[in-house]
């Protein structure tokens, strides 16, 4: 398991994505990790780019984003 995503990572989203208002490569920024599941995969909470500031972020299990360096 890697280690989590900070609060201000910069991420893009992965081909593995199950939200169908992204796209592959759309960027966003983590605001937090929302929780965990029995499994151990973590959920965030990320403000994406194409929505503007200020807008309903989305939340993405930790495979459907990864950072963008």
């Amino acid at each position: 398991m890697s280690a989590p995503m900070k609060p201000g990572d910069r991420v893009r989203v992965t081909s593995r994505n199950h939200l169908p208002r992204y796209a592959a490569g759309d960027q966003g920024t983590v605001l937090r990790m929302t929780a965990t599941d029995p499994s151990g995969t973590r959920s965030y909470v990320v403000a994406m780019d194409k929505d503007g500031f200020g807008k309903t972020a989305p939340v993405f299990a930790e495979q459907e984003i990864e950072l963008d360096v």
